[in-house]
């Protein structure tokens, strides 16, 4: 029974700090200004990051702690007569396609919105996740 009691310390305690690990998330454009710059608005349950417009190059970029059971933040992009809407950290998938350095408690979601869709920087290469609509 003692042991129960300790591994189930262990399994809350290992939540807790990783749901207190910061994560930033970082946009960049990748697409021509031409004939309009990319449109982003991103937000949470409890955040609105806001609209940005993101000329080629630009990015944004914020840090958060996730929360303990589920951190959520998407985004909808604008580009020209496109348009799309996605989650850019999903605590449930993105340990799949976000990094963190084994040094470091930080987690890491690069994306990039180019011409042909939205990828993300798992690492050692960029992955296309999804296209523009």
């Amino acid at each position: 029974m003692r042991c129960l009691a300790f591994l189930l310390l262990v399994v809350f305690t290992f939540h807790l700090v990783s749901a207190q690990a910061p994560t930033e998330v970082k946009i960049t454009s990748r697409v021509p200004n031409q004939p309009s710059p990319l449109q982003v608005r991103c937000q949470s349950k409890d955040t609105d990051i806001g609209m940005h417009t993101l000329y080629e190059d630009q990015e944004i970029h914020w840090h958060f702690h996730r929360k303990m059971w589920s951190t959520l933040f998407f985004c909808h992009f604008y580009w020209n007569s496109k348009d799309r809407r996605f989650a850019v950290f999903d605590l449930r998938i993105s340990s799949n396609h976000c990094k963190s350095e084994p040094e470091s408690i930080m987690t890491e979601c690069f994306w990039e919105a180019r011409p042909d869709g939205f990828y993300i920087d798992d690492g050692d290469n960029w992955t296309k996740i999804n296209d523009w609509n």
